[in-house]
């Protein structure tokens, strides 16, 4: 599927388990304790491993999210409901090999103007993916859609309240019925120790050689928004205005010392590569610097969104059993035990540093700019204010946005974090914005941060209202 997006730990089915015992696990230890005779010599250590929000151990598959289980409700599953009752059609272009593709971006409401091209070959469908047939994604804040030419099927994943990531195929055959048929079996890909063993995107760059096959002894590096720019783009195409150093747009070569490198080669628009493929056998003529700019910083905060609503809604199904078991009643914290609580503090932290871009590598040396029609597209996505201000304004001479904090706190997964969560990541981004103390490097002046702090209390209903400092 999409972008590479790689595999998970085995699920545990708690759900499963009869109520006597109390199943505990931790790394790849699991623990069943006796709860009549052994609850309380064992509970504390069991929970103590727990206190780790970086343990990887599959929460999606945990009760109560189950995911396995759990009934879709998204983009994909209206649409289909839309096309079973004959509401709408994608029709196929017949005469290019793009099939259902425009019109499936159109139903999903994801622009065109998104596309980013990959050549390397790190999908499901590799086979079909070579520098002379790249591979073209595109977004928009909730769904990500993969189109290879020729391919057999369009690859989606989209945003879900109980699955957080979904993953389809839709059959580009025009004989087949046009249908988004969901396929778990992207977890084998779509959840594994790059994204925490929980549902998410993975973006690679790696030294891809002349058939677009990763080198594996070369290495590689997930590409996110704080990632060094000289190592991004390995097996992408990068077009649009940027100076400097990448791995992009060109295969791998051994220098004089024997180190695999990629030699930078600028790049206008997909016409540069004539002599690999011919451009108007996709949507637009780009891979442009300003969506995979884009596209980057979205998919670190989702996955991240992900991963905190699948942990948070598991640890705290947990607490209401123990709770339950051991007849106690926290009356702190909407009955979050302490444990729960710690790790819930660091998640927050965590959110809220991310949504404020900390660590974002620097711009202003590439002189880079944006294909006017993407920033237009991708602005659009989000909210204005009362004085028209929005995030998700590209920059990109300096840094990705211009203003310094990610939209995504905008976006359905934002909003699908549990509430405990959810109000600790308000408070850590108060405290930054109209305190002025932000986390890690960000740096705020007063002018920005007063742009910001109107800019969330216009644009989101639940906002809190100023903090009161503890000595006034």
């Amino acid at each position: 599927m999409l972008p590479t997006i790689q595999p998970g730990t085995a699920a545990e089915t708690s759900a499963a388990q009869p109520h006597s015992y109390l199943r505990l696990s931790a790394r790849a230890a699991t623990i069943v304790v006796p709860m009549r005779f052994a609850l309380f010599t064992c509970l504390t250590p069991a929970l103590l491993l727990l206190a780790s929000s970086t343990v990887a151990q599959a929460f999606h598959q945990r009760r109560p999210n189950n995911y396995s289980r759990t009934t879709a409700d998204n983009a994909a599953t209206k649409l289909n409901k839309r096309l079973a009752k004959g509401e709408l059609q994608l029709d196929s272009e017949a005469k290019t090999s793009r099939g259902r593709l425009r019109a499936l971006l159109e139903a999903l409401e994801v622009p065109a103007s998104s596309q980013t091209l990959v050549f390397s070959k790190t999908s499901l469908q590799r086979h079909r993916v070579s520098p002379q047939n790249p591979r073209a994604l595109y977004f928009n804040e909730d769904v990500y859609v993969g189109w290879i030419p020729g391919a057999a099927s369009i690859e989606v994943i989209v945003g879900d309240p109980e699955l957080g990531l979904a993953f389809y195929s839709m059959p580009q055959d025009a004989n087949q019925p046009a249908r988004l048929t969901r396929d778990d079996g992207c977890l084998s890909c779509h959840a594994t120790s790059r994204t925490q063993d929980e549902p998410g995107l993975v973006l690679r760059s790696v030294f891809p050689d002349l058939a677009g096959d990763p080198i594996p002894s070369a290495g590689e590096t997930d590409m996110n928004f704080r990632s060094p720019i000289e190592e991004r783009w390995g097996g992408w195409l990068v077009t649009g205005q940027f100076e400097g150093a990448h791995r992009g747009n060109n295969t791998a070569t051994r220098n004089s010392e024997g180190k695999w490198v990629v030699t930078p080669k600028p790049a206008r628009d997909l016409h540069a590569f004539a002599k690999d493929f011919g451009a108007d056998r996709y949507l637009r003529p780009t891979s442009d610097i300003g969506a995979l700019l884009a596209l980057e910083q979205q998919a670190t905060v989702h996955n991240l969104l992900v991963r905190a609503t699948h942990q948070m809604r598991y640890l705290l199904d947990k607490d209401r059993v123990l709770n339950d078991l051991l007849g106690e009643t926290q009356s702190n914290e909407h009955g979050m035990r302490a444990s729960t609580q710690r790790i819930a503090d660091t998640l927050a932290k965590e959110i809220a540093a991310t949504l404020l871009l900390d660590g974002e590598a620097p711009l202003a040396q590439h002189r880079a700019a944006s294909n006017a029609e993407f920033a237009r597209d991708f602005a659009a996505m989000w909210p204005k204010d009362s004085d028209g201000v929005q995030l998700g304004e590209l920059d990109v001479s300096k840094r990705t946005f211009v203003l310094p904090m990610s939209p995504m706190i905008h976006s359905k997964a934002f909003q699908r974090l549990p509430t405990e969560l959810r109000s600790r990541v308000f408070a850590r981004l108060q405290v930054a914005i109209e305190r002025g103390v932000p986390p890690g490097n960000v740096q705020l002046d007063r002018a920005t941060r007063a742009i910001l702090a109107k800019h969330l209390r216009d644009t989101m209903t639940d906002w809190p209202p100023p903090r009161v400092r503890r000595n006034q």
